[in-house]
């Protein structure tokens, strides 16, 4: 293994190390406090920014899921009251999810409880670390974001 191969790995391990300690606290004080889960807890917080509300296939590329994933997660916020689900104008054979009223006011509630959550966390971080880092892995992300190309500029399939 190479340097630069041993460096990218000790990055993906912080990177999924750091993921597991937030994420993990935060889906349980989300359950806790509210009854959500992270992923039910997103749903809502795109709907949220849509209240015009969203396509199945909208929602799921914000969520960065499939749709399959995407229509079982509906379903349950659905059942919880906090998620309507209704026929897109235009287009019989698709569906929209919008935010309901117990949906919005549940989610004000998650969203205290995320940004409690996360301060926790990130209380003893410098605000310029986090301003530096953040903007370090949104560099990294859209970088990595870019399609390959070759020597010719042609595009190479990812597999």
């Amino acid at each position: 293994m190479t340097e630069r191969e041993m460096a990218e790995a000790r990055f993906w391990f912080q990177v999924l190390r750091l993921r597991r300690r937030i994420f993990d606290d935060l889906n349980t004080a989300l359950m806790a406090g509210a009854g959500l889960s992270v992923a039910k807890f997103d749903a809502l917080a795109q709907l949220y920014r849509f209240r015009d509300g969203l396509s199945m296939s909208e929602l799921s590329a914000k969520l960065k899921v499939t749709n399959g994933n995407v229509s079982g997660l509906i379903a349950r916020l659905q059942k919880d009251g906090y998620v309507a689900k209704s026929i897109a104008p235009g287009d019989r054979r698709s569906f929209r999810a919008s935010i309901t009223k117990e949906g919005l006011e549940i989610f004000q509630t998650a969203l205290a409880l995320h940004r409690e959550e996360t301060s926790r966390k990130l209380r003893n971080i410098p605000m310029d670390e986090i301003d530096s880092l953040t903007n370090d892995l949104d560099r990294i992300s859209k970088e990595i974001s870019i399609p390959e190309t070759d020597d010719s500029g042609a595009q190479l399939s990812r597999q």
